[in-house]
């Protein structure tokens, strides 16, 4: 099935290993979130985050840049050539057409006053296209723009990501990332019914809105699970939905997961007709402090006294808090999604089944298809649809 968009991402082996270390980056903090926060429904964007936090690499130095590189398995590529790749990756990913939209949005606040070396502002300016803007963080409107800004990059669905600004807080690094696309097949909303949808356990959770539709799709029938991609308009972009065979979770799929596995299963999709899918509409946001993750993850050195952000200013920084918000619509008409990440800086101290009946918890990825990148990758156990 040919759902790949005509402007494709241009392939080579050192963009392959950023677009790799980043999916498995993301994965990882995936599995790391899933196993530390017990909400029933749960979001991130690998892209958004990985974007925050490549910022914040353009200004790290010694042993804090090594804990980046060690995080993102960067190899031997210079910073340089990670940055001109992530410039590469975002021209892409936001290179829309009628039916799909994927914009991507950076900013850089700092306190006014606080020196900020040119060379760290202008890196981030020339290859994340950050807003940059000194500002005077005692005033109440400073977080009132902060949270405004993130606001009109979201339109409106993720209004806040600062409750306050610490009088040791001297910048803010935020990605904004706002998804927008119409399936290439919609779901005809007369055939969308109240139908049980179950736990883990068995039992009953609810009855929910499930939609259906019958198409030609590209298919997975593995012993621990079967998937579908489902293409959006012009095939830009797709959502992969996992659902458990009998025997196995939803933690099972994700204890696999890693970039080898997920390219494996992404490049094992058959072509299948008739193919039956009956999915619950769902709506949600999820929001976490994702700091102590990406501790779990080997970033420590950026979040203690000794961090190194010389690259940023002579005055000694560490990285305070990474907040992380998401935001999902997934309905008969397409998909609606939003992601927000804040790095916050202080000073320091059997026969194949061709139906996919989605009754139990699932997981669901998108990805832009020509860069192969994981835009955002959820679980869901308790779906619920509220206008």
């Amino acid at each position: 099935m040919n759902i790949h968009p005509e402007t494709e991402f241009d392939y080579n082996l050192k963009s392959a290993q950023v677009i790799s270390t980043n999916n498995d980056f993301g994965l990882e903090l995936f599995q790391e979130i899933i196993d530390n926060d017990d909400s029933p429904n749960i979001m991130i964007s690998p892209a958004s985050v990985s974007l925050a936090l490549g910022m914040a690499y353009n200004g790290a130095e010694t042993t804090t840049k090594d804990a980046f590189d060690e995080m993102f398995d960067y190899g031997d590529l210079t910073r340089e050539e990670v940055n001109k790749i992530s410039l590469d990756l975002i021209t892409t990913l936001v290179t829309n057409s009628k039916g799909n939209l994927l914009e991507i949005a950076n900013g850089i606040w700092y306190r006014e006053g606080f020196p900020v070396k040119d060379t760290f502002l202008s890196v981030n300016q020339t290859y994340y296209d950050a807003e940059v803007r000194a500002m005077d963080f005692s005033k109440a409107t400073a977080l009132e723009e902060i949270n405004d800004w993130v606001s009109d990059q979201t339109h409106e669905k993720i209004t806040k990501i600062l409750e306050q600004i610490d009088p040791q807080t001297m910048m803010i690094l935020v990605n904004a990332l706002y998804f927008n696309c119409v399936w290439e097949y919609e779901f005809d909303k007369k055939e969308t019914e109240s139908k049980p949808f179950y736990k883990e356990d068995g039992s009953k959770f609810a009855d929910v809105d499930m939609m259906h539709i019958e198409n030609t799709y590209n298919f997975l029938k593995k012993d621990e699970f079967k998937a579908v991609e489902m293409p959006y308009k012009n095939g830009k972009f797709s959502m992969h939905l996992l659902l458990p065979e009998d025997g196995y979770t939803v933690s099972d799929i994700i204890e696999m997961m890693n970039d080898e596995s997920w390219n494996e299963w992404t490049e094992a999709y058959t072509e299948i007709e008739d193919v039956n899918v009956t999915m619950p509409k769902f709506k949600f946001a999820f929001d976490r402090s994702i700091g102590p993750d990406l501790i779990a993850m080997g970033l420590g050195p950026a979040f203690t006294d000794t961090a190194d952000f010389s690259g940023i200013s002579e005055i000694a920084l560490m990285i305070s808090k990474v907040i992380h918000k998401t935001y999902i619509d997934v309905n008969e008409e397409g998909t609606e999604a939003a992601a927000v990440t804040a790095v916050v800086f202080d000073l320091t101290t059997a026969a194949p089944d061709y139906n996919m009946y989605i009754d139990r918890p699932f997981l669901f990825a998108i990805t832009e298809n020509s860069s192969k990148s994981i835009i955002f990758i959820g679980k869901v156990t308790e779906p619920a649809y509220a206008d």
